[in-house]
């Protein structure tokens, strides 16, 4: 039977950082988790570190009007599950050219810097190739793995150490901050997987998500929630990550 890791990760987590490539990522990757996390009380801020401004699917659109497209539909979804509108984060980096690189990596230093979390929610730096179980396996996006290794350089030493980025401190808010806890999605079956219940916030995540029209309408929305939570147990719905504590 699968367990509940949400009180042993959480009980004294109460500011929660997503550093996600796309828009929808979140929703696909950890919509339960953060619908749940909002209603429980927790500060989440969701940044993106691209608008999703080629993800076309073949329609005759350009990148301008994609990006607006995007940022409005994740604007919304990110209503549904609760998040404040000012911990909506937006770095229009192109989407599709994602570097690691110490520019990008600032951008989340400074985000860092400025909210001063607990942890990091976001991708699988490692891997080309995501194996889902025996018989699902899919590429993982250059962008989600640029994203995933900005993610950890800027939590440390970035943020922490003052001389980086000095420009940051102009803002009052801004603190030299680091963070040695992390989610890590697209990582199944390893052995430091967690699981949390999100059975009763799947209907929101499936809302969140359909609301990026260019991309999902609701009944694909369900049948991604539906595969990535119902398969480890009958009766209830899980969302899967790695739990990363760094020295």
């Amino acid at each position: 039977m699968i367990q509940d890791s949400y009180s042993s990760v959480f009980q004294n987590t109460n500011k929660i950082l997503c550093v996600f490539a796309h828009p929808d990522d979140l929703e696909i990757m950890c919509g339960g988790l953060v619908a749940r996390l909002i209603a429980d009380g927790k500060d989440v801020r969701s940044v993106k570190v691209t608008s999703g401004d080629m993800g076309s699917r073949q329609e005759k659109i350009t990148e301008v009007e994609l990006k607006n497209a995007r940022e409005i539909e994740d604007s919304n979804a990110m209503a549904v599950l609760g998040l404040k509108p000012e911990n909506n984060i937006y770095l229009q980096v192109l989407d599709g050219r994602v570097e690691n690189s110490v520019e990008n990596i600032g951008k989340i230093a400074q985000q860092i810097r400025l909210f001063q979390l607990d942890l990091i929610i976001t991708h699988n730096p490692e891997v080309s190739i995501v194996r889902f179980d025996k018989e699902n396996s899919w590429f993982n996006h250059r962008d989600h793995r640029a994203t995933g290794q900005l993610a950890f350089d800027a939590a440390y030493p970035y943020s922490r150490d003052l001389l980086f980025f000095p420009e940051h401190f102009q803002d009052p808010k801004a603190k030299s901050w680091a963070c040695d806890t992390f989610l890590v999605v697209d990582s199944y079956g390893h052995e430091d997987s967690v699981f949390f219940d999100v059975t009763d916030f799947v209907d929101k995540r499936v809302e969140a998500q359909a609301k990026h029209q260019t991309q999902y309408n609701l009944e694909s929305a369900q049948e991604m929630a539906d595969f990535f939570t119902k398969q480890w147990d009958k009766d209830r719905q899980f969302e899967t990550f790695r739990l990363v504590k760094a020295d």
